[in-house]
């Protein structure tokens, strides 16, 4: 397993996309500093984790940005086989209340033994784990579920995880500024009015604004996939002056 890596489980995004799996979606493993991170598993998560080599009783940490089944369908049945049937409680769950809490949680009631601790996500809030720490930056505008942009950090490394909302503003100030690596849903190749999710143009701003040493776009919906995202991502590199990846499924990039 390779020391300060990330490997994409899925890059899909969208209802067709994830749910007719024309890409898969079981969200991203992070080794940071040695400490094994599973962020959003979809669907497929599980299958996804043990077929690209890796093994769910090494996770340390779950988070999920957000309540959407293309970022947690999956949560329930990695938690099961991290937790040896909740034999072996996992360190920690990291995600927004509704998440966990309320009248139709994603997590289910008997599985919340086979987690040591919760901690809800909520806006600027710093949650240390070992020797890194996750951080929460702004809420997303996101219809239906709760979400915050995420932030990993160890002592030399910095990555950000930009998931899903509409964009603002605001979305302007409170991420990190040349962040190792800086991770964005990216679902449409231009803006959809009436869409709660990123388009080229708006991670473009983001990038010029925050200029990580890497950028990765992942995320994809159809018309984002019938654009051509790798050719995209190189537009970006050339408008924005950072290098940016389109991430493909099983990608695995060290920092």
């Amino acid at each position: 397993m390779l020391k300060n890596s990330i490997t994409f489980l899925g890059t899909g995004g969208g209802r067709v996309v994830v749910f007719r799996q024309i890409r898969h979606s079981g969200g991203m493993w992070l080794n940071l500093d040695g400490v094994n991170i599973l962020i959003d598993p979809g669907p497929g998560s599980l299958i996804r984790i043990f077929e690209r080599g890796f093994d769910t009783k090494d996770i340390d940490i779950i988070v999920a940005s957000h309540r959407h089944l293309d970022h947690c369908a999956d949560l329930n049945s990695v938690i099961e086989s991290a937790s040896e049937s909740t034999k072996k409680p996992k360190d920690l769950l990291v995600a927004p209340k509704d998440v966990v809490e309320g009248e139709d949680p994603i997590l289910l009631k008997y599985l919340k033994k086979a987690i040591k601790e919760y901690i809800p996500v909520e806006e600027n809030k710093e949650i240390p784990y070992k020797n890194i720490k996750i951080l929460s930056r702004m809420k997303h505008i996101h219809e239906g579920a709760q979400t915050y942009g995420l932030e990993f950090h160890s002592k030399d490394k910095k990555i950000v995880y930009v998931p899903c909302g509409r964009f603002y503003e605001g979305m302007l100030q409170g991420y990190s500024e040349g962040a190792d690596l800086m991770i964005f849903n990216t679902t449409f190749p231009r803006k959809v009015e009436g869409y709660y999710h990123l388009s080229i143009d708006d991670v473009e701003l983001m990038i010029k604004k925050y200029r990580p040493k890497l950028s990765v776009i992942t995320h994809f919906s159809i018309p984002m996939l019938k654009a051509d995202p790798e050719k995209l991502a190189v537009k970006m590199s050339r408008k924005t002056g950072v290098k940016v990846i389109s991430a493909f499924d099983g990608m695995r990039l060290q920092f």
